[in-house]
């Protein structure tokens, strides 16, 4: 098993935070880093619920996850290649320090076969720098919609 992992205070309720991750059709507008798009693959689907399938484009990458929980606590997917690979990424928001405010935690827990290549490749430093800039770039969108 292996996991990167980013957290960031933002200055927002969590359920704010929360509604603006989950605003998929606005998510290009203001990143460009390590995820590009998040999209139901059913685009006449409003309401993202467990076992539905997503449309997901990274830096590099496209892949069809599937949702794992949908909750106000937490936005969570897995993607994989059967038997030999599981990346469970999650967006998790808690209260935060100071009333008001949300710990944004960012990450993905690597499972399978395939995970001990990661723990060889320098990949998971490079991942974490793609969680810290999403984290940056989404705390600048969070806190302008305030």
């Amino acid at each position: 098993m292996s996991t990167v992992t980013s957290s960031i205070e933002i200055n927002s309720s969590p359920e704010h935070v929360r509604k603006v991750l989950l605003d998929f059709e606005n998510m290009s507008s203001w990143t460009q880093g390590f995820i590009r798009s998040i999209q139901p693959a059913n685009p006449d689907k409003k309401n993202i619920e467990k076992g539905d399938k997503l449309n997901v484009k990274l830096e590099g990458a496209s892949f069809s996850p599937v949702v794992l929980e949908n909750s106000p606590e937490l936005f969570q997917w897995r993607g994989s290649i059967p038997l030999l690979f599981n990346g469970d990424h999650s967006f998790r928001f808690e209260p935060g320090t100071t009333p008001g405010t949300t710990m944004f935690h960012h990450s993905e827990k690597f499972t399978g076969i395939l995970t001990l290549l990661l723990k060889v490749m320098p990949q998971t430093s490079k991942q974490k720098e793609g969680f810290d800039g999403f984290n940056s770039d989404f705390k600048i969108r969070v806190e302008s919609l305030k």
